[in-house]
């Protein structure tokens, strides 16, 4: 079986920029090990984040962006994907609850 190296062609031109005399010292071992790890950085960035939920700070700042009034409390509710944070606001005497999606950000609630 035969193993095909794939190599990015910022490398390419990185290479031939600094001479083949460079290109032919580097072992080509040593070039697969720098992809693989580059390639591990790279999933680790673009993947999925399985638990990627957005902060107290901006979850406030959405409720703020939809309705006026003074935050009471806010507290982060329900368990795996339904999380979501409860906040309790106060507006001209009236107390009201909105909730704001801890992964997605969407805001509900507010009567």
């Amino acid at each position: 079986m035969s193993r095909f190296l794939t190599v990015p062609l910022w490398l390419v031109l990185l290479l031939s920029a600094a001479g083949a005399s460079y290109a032919q010292q580097l072992p080509l071992q040593q070039v697969q090990n720098e992809l693989n790890r580059n390639a591990g950085a790279r999933e680790i960035r673009n993947g999925p984040q399985a638990n990627a939920r957005i902060t107290e700070r901006q979850a406030l700042n959405l409720a703020r962006q939809r309705f006026a009034g003074k935050i009471l409390r806010i507290t982060l509710v329900g368990e795996g994907n339904n999380q979501r944070y409860q906040i309790r606001m106060e507006n001209e005497g009236k107390v009201f609850t909105v909730y704001v999606d801890a992964v997605t950000g969407r805001v509900t609630g507010g009567s």
